[in-house]
């Protein structure tokens, strides 16, 4: 008896302590990622001010940026995003003094359009094309920022403090970029722990499927499958790569159809990651409502407009036609 207690013990408690271990392991890595964009990405941009070549691009950029309501600095935020990740974003914009309208309007069409490098290979992996994933994210971020402009008001109230780098001395420059960089990366580091507990806690007991069960009487007005409320779920809890990962397994295991994926993966180009991206935007002073809402109505409105296209042809739900004019 004590023989096998021994080895129950030593079987038994691997098992339990893997999640967790995993878990920390992921977090770490996250917080690893965050450090290794936040601060080189900021250090440049506080460079680039410092020197005045972001004065000279901002000035080129001015016509274009303009027509959303942003300076030509905010050009930065948008290509780093859109290359990069949301945390090379987020570097950008805590480097510069913005509006709240300003931020707001870059947060939305941020969260529509980053990551795409990444993001489009893993979407390629359930049908729809790479070129028809760019164009629908792109535009819908052009269409958001757009929609924005006209709608918010006029605002003048500074909300991300920045550095004024080109009228201080380099020492007083760097003091101020160490500071600020410091204090959101801790900020972003503390959220990025909670939240990964969070999904934690939620898959080990069972929550996001039971979440999952709650909301599908919400998929048929969004013109979804019911079946799509799990990986919808996991979409929106831990992100969009989890999201592809759980309906390939569906896809493999018959549950759903060829048009239940085509249509998922129309709406997860507009709205993903709602939990986590939208959180760290909040953590920089933007209004929950302004980014979120436009990117679940925009998500809602591709599916039934390529959902009406595709009763007339298929190829709409496709991956292999041209993108729909």
């Amino acid at each position: 008896m004590t023989v096998y207690r021994k080895d129950s013990h030593r079987t038994l408690r691997p098992m339990m302590s893997n999640p967790v271990r995993r878990m920390f392991r992921s977090t770490l890595k996250t917080i690893f990622r965050l450090i290794s964009i936040m601060i080189p990405v900021s250090y440049c941009v506080v460079l680039l001010q410092h020197w005045g070549i972001l004065n000279d691009i901002a000035y080129m950029a001015e016509p274009v940026c303009r027509i959303f309501g942003l300076r030509g600095e905010t050009v930065l935020v948008l290509i780093t995003s859109a290359l990069g990740n949301i945390y090379a974003g987020i570097a950008v914009i805590q480097s510069i003094p913005f509006t709240a309208k300003e931020i707001t309007i870059m947060a939305l069409m941020v969260l529509l359009a980053h990551d795409l490098i990444i993001e489009t290979t893993i979407q390629v992996k359930a049908g729809l094309s790479a070129f028809r994933i760019i164009c629908l994210r792109v535009g819908g971020a052009i269409i958001g920022g757009l929609l924005l402009n006209q709608v918010l008001p006029e605002s003048d109230t500074i909300i991300i403090h920045g550095i004024e780098a080109n009228h201080l001395p380099f020492i007083d420059v760097m003091q101020h970029w160490l500071t600020g960089t410091l204090m959101l990366t801790f900020k972003l580091i503390c959220i990025t722990l909670a939240l990964n507990i969070l999904r934690y806690i939620l898959d080990e007991y069972g929550i996001m499927k039971t979440f999952s069960r709650w909301i599908t009487p919400l998929f048929f007005p969004m013109g979804l499958s019911r079946n799509m409320a799990f990986p919808w779920t996991i979409a929106n809890i831990s992100g969009l790569t989890a999201g592809i990962s759980a309906l390939l397994e569906y896809r493999k295991d018959d549950k759903i159809s060829e048009r239940d994926v085509g249509l998922f993966n129309y709406h997860i180009s507009f709205s993903h990651s709602l939990l986590e991206d939208t959180i760290l935007f909040l953590a920089i002073g933007v209004g929950i409502g302004w980014i979120t809402l436009p990117r679940i109505m925009m998500a809602v409105a591709v599916v039934w407009i390529v959902k009406l296209l595709g009763n007339k042809d298929k190829r709409y739900l496709s991956g292999d036609s041209l993108i729909m004019m």
